[in-house]
This record gives C-alpha cells, structure tokens and sequence, in this order.
C-alpha cells in the first residue's frame, strides 16, 4: 500500500450540539511525522495471516517504509521469492503512539492496493482487540 501523501487528521469531540458533534482538529500526521507519532509493531499477525510484519529499522533498510515531506510509503516486500512452508512477505504495521476514543479519522491515501489478504492495511482497534472491534479502512 502507497500511502503518498498520506495524512492522517484525528478530532475529538468537544461541542456536543442535540443533532451532532462539533469535532476540532486535534492531531495531524503527515509524511515524515509518522516515524515519530507511531510505532512499526514487529508481532506475529494476530489474525494468523501470512505476513511478517517489521520493526521500523528493518522497515526502513528494505525501503518497505519511507517518509519525506508530506509523503509516507508503506508497502510488502513484492521482491523476495518465499518458500511454501515459509513466514511470508515482510510487511509494515503501525499503530499510533496517541489513543483515541471519540474521534473522526481523515486519511489521505492516493493509492491503496485492493483485494483479499493485501498488505500494509489501514485499520482502528481498541486496546482489547477483539473484543472492543476494529475498523477496517480500505
């Protein structure tokens, strides 16, 4: 997934009118602040997929992440020749250093790829995941 530019813009709700809420901008990530503002998780898949996700100096070094100005590429590996009993594509997960509960999240994304099982995913979860559900944003 190329997310170039990608910004994020989260808003918590702080006027509540009695037909919506009014949201001001709380938090805007773009381009070289993702390497600051969230973390590459290195964990096995939580959904048992066929994905080795990276740190971020891994990440960094096999050129599946990169940040300049107001643009952040994330992508899988689409190089490497796996074997069939292997880990699967080193790919990137991140998560935000922040945690947010009511919000609003705007994400700029000029290019996702598309299909089943396509990585980098953009995704929300709670801190009990499962359990608090997730969203899934593609």
């Amino acid at each position: 997934m190329y997310f170039s530019p990608l910004s994020v813009i989260f808003t918590s709700s702080f006027v509540v009118s009695t037909l919506a809420a009014t949201y001001q901008l709380s938090d805007n990530h773009v381009g070289t602040d993702f390497l600051s503002t969230f973390v590459h998780e290195a964990i096995p898949d939580p959904t048992h997929g066929r994905v080795n996700y990276v740190d971020q100096a891994t990440a960094l070094a096999q050129n599946l992440t990169f940040a300049s100005g107001n643009t952040l590429i994330m992508r899988a590996d689409s190089k490497t020749t796996l074997s069939a009993s292997g880990p699967g594509r080193n790919s990137v997960r991140i998560h935000s250093n922040k945690k947010y509960t009511t919000h609003v999240s705007v994400f700029d994304i000029r290019h996702m790829p598309q299909g089943c099982g396509t990585w980098p995913a953009a995704w929300e979860v709670g801190d009990d995941w499962p359990n608090q559900g997730e969203v899934d944003i593609a």
